[in-house]
Parts: structure tokens; sequence; C-alpha cells
């Protein structure tokens, strides 16, 4: 499979935000925006208890540690912040981690309103709403949880060692007494990027999709890899439809083992996290459209992708490095 070289970025050269100085947080797996923007919301890997903090997005130090009531840390992956069915804004805490592709009882997800700042160092949060939720095609890895902000629908993305990463709905009103059917919706590919970083696992580490993140206006949805983010459009509220499109790609810092997306409050900028004691938190901010007119790129866009030689050569300007093959809903 040929190295692709990528197009230019769509965001800016990476800056460290801050640093986390709470030793306990050691594998940032989780991250999402706050709507206060002096805060910003992270949880651990699998082996914590379960609970989540939220660090001052300056200083990096512990503001909360918000522990949940009644249920356990089995293996979060990721966490994200969306609305409830009453519009309230919440974080959901995805449980979805299954290296061995074993759970045949399903993933589950937490929900719990989004804190308001406070003084406390520890706070126990309401018992949460819980949702179990089951691949249609029996269980899958995966460390990729999205909420769309306005329908407050829930997606989940796998991170497969080989072929795509599968795309699934959850219905659109979940059930707490469920299990809740996943539904594949969409598949994406990645390609070979050159982007250094992540796990000592070869270019495997450009390819295996950690986390992901849908912009609060819903316009856009990214998904990362250790190494690279990709960002696609999307159009009225079609999450699976976006995949359609070719994203664009932008490399990240070179960090150990990224696990972690979100876009900040204002959708102006994306963070990421790895993990690591005393790791750095990215901030990626959004740089201008290219000059290059809108149906000129759309004219190219319709180009196939499978090229070879000099013709994939030409199109690298305005290709990402992803292939994708659509499902329809159901």
């Amino acid at each position: 499979m040929l190295e692709l070289l990528l197009a230019a970025a769509l965001y800016a050269e990476p800056v460290v935000a801050f640093t986390f100085q709470d030793p306990r947080i050691s594998e940032s797996s989780g991250l999402a925006s706050s709507t206060d923007p002096g805060t910003v919301f992270t949880h651990n890997d699998s082996g914590d208890d379960a609970r989540f903090y939220a660090v001052d997005a300056t200083t990096g130090q512990t503001r909360t540690v918000y522990e949940l009531p009644g249920v356990q840390a089995r293996d979060w992956e990721d966490m994200a912040r969306g609305p409830d069915e009453q519009g309230r804004s919440s974080l959901w805490l995805g449980d979805i981690g299954d290296n061995s592709a074993r759970r045949d009882l399903g993933l589950l997800v937490h929900r719990v309103r989004e804190p308001a700042p406070t003084d406390r160092e520890r706070v126990t949060t309401e018992v949460p709403t819980s949702f179990r939720l089951r691949y249609d095609d029996g269980p899958g890895d995966a460390e990729t949880l999205l909420v769309h902000p306005r329908t407050g629908r829930l997606y989940v993305v796998t991170k497969p060692l080989a072929g795509p990463a599968k795309v699934y709905a959850a219905p659109e009103r979940l059930d707490p007494d469920g299990p809740n059917s996943l539904s594949l919706v969409a598949e994406v590919e990645l390609e070979r990027t050159g982007t250094a970083g992540g796990p000592n696992i070869g270019s495997l580490a450009q390819r295996l999709v950690t986390a992901g993140d849908i912009s609060p206006d819903g316009r856009r949805v990214a998904l990362r890899t250790y190494t690279d983010l990709y960002e696609w459009t999307v159009e009225g509220d079609d999450v699976a439809a976006a995949f359609d499109g070719v994203p664009q790609v932008s490399p990240l810092p070179e960090t150990f083992q990224g696990e972690g997306l979100a876009y900040t409050a204002d959708g102006t900028a994306v963070l990421t996290s790895t993990e690591g004691e005393q790791a750095p938190v990215h901030r990626l901010v959004r740089q201008a459209p290219s000059p290059v007119g809108t149906e000129q790129q759309q004219e190219r866009r319709r180009w196939p992708y499978a090229v070879a030689g000099a013709a994939l050569a030409l199109l690298l300007v305005v290709r990402g490095a992803a292939r994708h093959r659509r499902y329809t809903r159901r």
C-alpha cells in the first residue's frame, strides 16, 4: 500500500495548551470540552475508578473529581458532551473497550448532566442513566464515542486491527432498559500517512481510530488515530453521510499513546490528549479555508480514489488519506 502525502493541513501547528498536573490522571483516554471555557473534562483508561476529572484548561490543575455512584469502569475509552432528552448539556462516558471482542452482553454508556463549576475537590454525581448497547453483527473493540450536539444521537466507531473502522449508530431514542441495537451505517478505512508517533506498532498506529468528536455546531465530525486528525463536513444532521466525503487530514504532535480528542466549546480548535503522567494536552486552531475555489475542490473530489502512479500524485493535493464504504441505516 502506498504511503500517501497529505494535502495542506486544515489546522495550524499544534501548541501545548496545558499539562495535566494530577498524578491520578495517568492514562487520559476520554476528553470533552465544558460549557465553561476554562474547564476540560477527562477520564482514565481501564484500571481507574468510575470517575472523571474537571481540569483547569490553563494551568492543568484538577479542579474537581466527579465520582459516579452505582457503576463500574470496566474499560472506559471515550467521553462526549451532548444533550439529554430534555436538551440539557450532559456528559456521556463510554465503557466501550473490548480488546478480546468478548462482551456478548454488550457495551455500556453512562450519562450524567454536565456539572456546574465548583470549588469542591470531590463530588459524587447524580445516579447516572446507563444504556446497554449491542452491535448487530457481534462484539468488537472501540475507543470512539460520538454524540450529536443537537439530536443527542449516539455513534460508536470501532478499532479493528485489520480492515476498516466501522461506524455504528444507536437508536434515535435510547432505552435505559435496553439493550439498544447498534446498526452499522458506515465504514472508514484509513491509509498510511507517514506521520510519526504512537506506540511501537509501525504504520498500524497511523490507521487505528482512538477517539472522535462532533463539533458544537454539528457541521463537522472528527476522528483521530495515534498520529493524525481526520475531519469531515456534515450536511444537516446526517453524520453517517459525512463519511461519504473526503476528509481533511492534519498531522498530530508526536506522542506515545494519543487517545483523547475534543472540539473546544466554540468549535474553533480541537484538543488532543495522550496517556502518561503529566502528559500534555495540545490545541490545534482551525485555519482559514484553502484559496482553491469550492467548485474546483468539489470537482476534484469526484475523481476515483483508487488510481495509480502519476494520476495519484496529481490527486494528492486535494485528496485525504481515507477510503469509505457507506451502509444504509436501519
